[in-house]
C-alpha cells in the first residue's frame, strides 16, 4: 500500500490543507474520515487540520450523531464505545480520537451547529479557515503541507 499511495514527508507540519478528492469520498463525514486518517499522519501534536469536504449528507449516521449528543469529548466517546460497541457509534470513535491530536475545521455545506457537535470548528470557506487555523498557531510561517487528494495520500514521515 504504501507503494502505491505513500508520499514521503520530511517533518509533520503545523497546518495540513486536505480534500477529500471531491465525490463520494466527501459525501459526509462517514467517508471523510479516511482523510481525516490521513492528514493526521501528516500533523504535529498540536496542529491545525483544514478539510474541504462538501458533507451534503451530513455525518452520514444517526447512530454516530446520537453518540455525539450523549457524549462531548473524545475521552467519554472512547468510553462509550468500548463499553457498548454499536455500528455508527463507532464512527463517532473512529472520528474524535484523531482531534486529541489536532485541531480540524471542516470547510463543507454542513450545517455549523452540525459540525461542532461532532467537534469540528466549522467554517464557511477557506479564508475563514486560514484565518482560524493562524490565529491558533500564532506563526507567521507555520510549516504547511497540502494534500489535494487526502483521502487516498498516506504521508510518510521520515524526520530527515
Amino acid at each position: 500500500m504504501n507503494e502505491v499511495y505513500g508520499v514521503p514527508v520530511r517533518n509533520e507540519a503545523d497546518l495540513v490543507i486536505a480534500s477529500c478528492g471531491g465525490y463520494p469520498k466527501d459525501i459526509n463525514v462517514y467517508q471523510l474520515q479516511k482523510t481525516m486518517d490521513n492528514t493526521w499522519c501528516a500533523v504535529r501534536e498540536g496542529g491545525v487540520v483544514i478539510i474541504l469536504g462538501e458533507c451534503a449528507e451530513g455525518s452520514g449516521s444517526a447512530a454516530y450523531e446520537k453518540t455525539m449528543q450523549k457524549y462531548v469529548t473524545p475521552e467519554q466517546v472512547a468510553a462509550a464505545v468500548k463499553a457498548d460497541f454499536q455500528i455508527g457509534a463507532h464512527k463517532a470513535y473512529a472520528v474524535t480520537r484523531l482531534m486529541k491530536k489536532a485541531e480540524f475545521i471542516l470547510v463543507s455545506s454542513m450545517e455549523p451547529e452540525l459540525a461542532k457537535l461532532l467537534l469540528f470548528t466549522p467554517a464557511k470557506d477557506l479564508e475563514e479557515a486560514l484565518k482560524i487555523a493562524f490565529t491558533k498557531l500564532g506563526s507567521s510561517q507555520p510549516g504547511i503541507i497540502l494534500m489535494p487528494m487526502g483521502s487516498l495520500t498516506v504521508p510518510l514521515i521520515n524526520n530527515g
